[in-house]
């Protein structure tokens, strides 16, 4: 597990993702304190409605889950299907360091808006509790980045094709954002399209609408898609 979570951290386009979150936050932030200061703390902590989220997003779709599809595409499968290691112990490890470079990412993210807000706005008034509004809402980005890793990871090993399951989870991840919560109603299309595939929580926002059910809802596309793939590795021999 180890030697698969420092693969993550040794790709350079992890860090360049991050980064490039970080920079549009750092500009997006100055142009907060120069024409919108009474608004600045509140946008500060809306960090994960857009940006924060679209990085993560970036990063897992394009960067991370790319692991899971990596031997197929560089024809080094049959090498490493011929392990033990790398039969499912190597889908679970890679499971298992990719969540802990999330962490790390969202982690980094937090720590970065945090530290670029607190810079820029050192001379407002700080809001009172606004650390621990942040870092509520960071704890729902969190949960809602594993999970979204979780299942889009499972889906490029289903598929062994990356441009593919970018496509089959980018497309729901980046509706959400085009879906007027206010405007949808339970239990329509666009309510489904708008909750149940992690895009709430990773803006940092916790679902009101009927949150037993999605919680089940969640639970179930995890556990339904696992098994899948545990079947298709039987299929193929993979176990």
């Amino acid at each position: 597990m180890k030697t698969e979570c420092l693969q993550y951290f040794k790709n350079p386009y992890y860090w360049a993702v991050i980064g490039f979150g970080l920079a549009a936050r750092a500009v997006l932030a100055y142009l907060d304190f120069r024409y919108r200061g009474a608004q600045f703390w509140e946008l500060a902590a809306a960090f994960w409605n857009k940006t924060g989220s679209i990085t993560m997003g970036f990063l897992i779709l394009v960067v991370m889950i790319r692991r899971f599809s990596c031997d197929a595409e560089l024809r080094t499968f049959p090498i490493t299907n011929s392990t033990a290691y790398g039969r499912l112990s190597l889908f679970w490890n890679r499971l298992i360091g990719g969540e802990a470079a999330v962490v790390a990412a969202v982690l980094l993210l937090y720590a970065g808006n945090t530290g670029i807000s607190f810079l820029l706005g050192n001379k407002m008034d700080i809001p009172y509790g606004w650390t621990g509004s942040f870092t509520h809402t960071t704890a729902a980005a969190l949960a809602g980045s594993a999970g979204y890793f979780a299942l889009s990871a499972m889906i490029c090993d289903l598929a062994k094709n990356h441009p593919v399951a970018m496509c089959l989870c980018g497309l729901p991840f980046a509706g959400s954002y085009f879906i007027n919560a206010g405007t949808v109603k339970p239990p329509d299309l666009f309510w489904f399209l708008r909750y149940g595939f992690f895009t709430e929580q990773m803006r940092g926002r916790t679902i009101r609408s009927f949150p037993v059910f999605w919680a089940v809802w969640y639970a179930a596309l995890i556990g339904l898609t696992l098994f899948w793939v545990i079947q298709k590795r039987k299929e193929r021999k993979e176990l």
